[in-house]
């Protein structure tokens, strides 16, 4: 057990609050306001506690339970003297990469390895560069071809950097807030065996809180049809079934948008037991009004659905659940 002042996403929410004002102040002038904020960039970067969420979040697609210490294999341990010693920024982004390229969303993956330049970290931490008149400039004493950024483009990653850290703060506070009222939820807690939680959201004091008091073991036919969508889903974020000898499904580019779904090819015998299970068990995506039959059979966590083209797909997707517009500053 802790007392209050030992989260260290205080000091993540304090080096975002005191970049962004250093960013929207006034043209930086001196070398040593430059430093400034490239080292606040770099803290920001390191703010592993706040990036936990991330990994625990994309753990949900594969089932995995709640993991309170997501980056522990990341962590290296030193005998001499005794001390442990976790992952830089450099590796918890290219852990969070790997693990979004895993379950199918290329486009998150691609976002987590160009939010924060990890060249610039080195030279920051390093002490391996040199604020010069036309810009910083990453000497790479230890190998590597020499990289000069102008300040316009410093500027520029520095705003990339706050606008990520914005938007995941954005949305963990707009998924809190959600629970106001309070909602019964069945599910696994952890690894546990499913039943009723109550999670609720206090907006007069803030206070979030998940209780529970079943006997026993509770399922629900939502949580049902939720879990066999998950075994479906088999650890990806959307799947795609086609039937073979089957030459007119339109070809849909999912890429495109930011996901590689599983593909999975099935005889015409084995697809149709799967659409008889998912007619048996109401596997299909409630959000239609009417189901279509015919296209491109694709899974997500929603539930089963055709799509014929990439409006279809847009629509699966739907629209983001808020709306978030950064503008990094322009000056430097």
């Amino acid at each position: 057990m802790q007392d209050a002042g030992w989260s260290t996403t205080i000091t993540a929410q304090q080096v975002f609050e005191e970049l962004n004002e250093r960013m929207a102040a006034s043209p930086v002038e001196t070398l040593a306001e430059m430093r400034i904020i490239l080292l606040l960039y770099c803290q920001l970067s390191e703010a592993g506690g706040v990036y936990e969420s991330l990994k625990n979040m994309m753990g949900i697609v594969e089932n995995a339970p709640y993991n309170l210490w997501p980056f522990r294999d990341l962590v290296r341990v030193k005998q001499n003297p005794n001390r442990v010693i976790g992952p830089n920024a450099n590796a918890t982004f290219r852990d969070l990469a790997i693990q979004a390229q895993k379950i199918g969303m290329t486009g998150l993956s691609s976002a987590f390895e160009n939010v924060f330049r990890d060249d610039v970290r080195n030279g920051m931490y390093h002490s391996d560069y040199i604020l010069w008149n036309d810009g910083l400039r990453l000497r790479r004493r230890n190998g590597g071809n020499v990289t000069r950024i102008e300040y316009a483009e410093v500027s520029d990653l520095v705003g990339i950097g706050l606008a990520f850290f914005q938007t995941l703060q954005a949305l963990r506070t707009f998924a809190v807030q959600s629970f106001d009222p309070p909602r019964e939820i069945i599910g696994r807690f952890s690894a546990n065996l499913p039943m009723p939680w109550t999670v609720s959201y206090d907006s007069e004091t803030g206070a979030f809180s998940i209780s529970g008091s079943s006997p026993g073991s509770v399922t629900s036919p939502e949580y049902l049809a939720q879990e066999a969508i998950n075994e479906y889903l088999g650890g990806y974020v959307m799947a795609v079934f086609r039937a073979e000898g089957c030459d007119d499904i339109p070809n849909v580019d999912f890429f495109e948008h930011g996901f590689e779904p599983s593909e999975i090819d099935l005889s015409k015998n084995k697809f149709a037991e799967l659409l008889n299970d998912v007619e048996a068990r109401g596997l299909w995506d409630q959000r239609e009004a009417d189901t279509k039959n015919e296209g491109l059979l694709t899974l997500s966590p929603w539930g089963f659905s055709y799509i014929k083209d990439e409006d279809d797909l847009v629509s699966l997707i739907g629209d983001p659940e808020f709306a978030l517009t950064f503008e990094p500053s322009e000056k430097a």
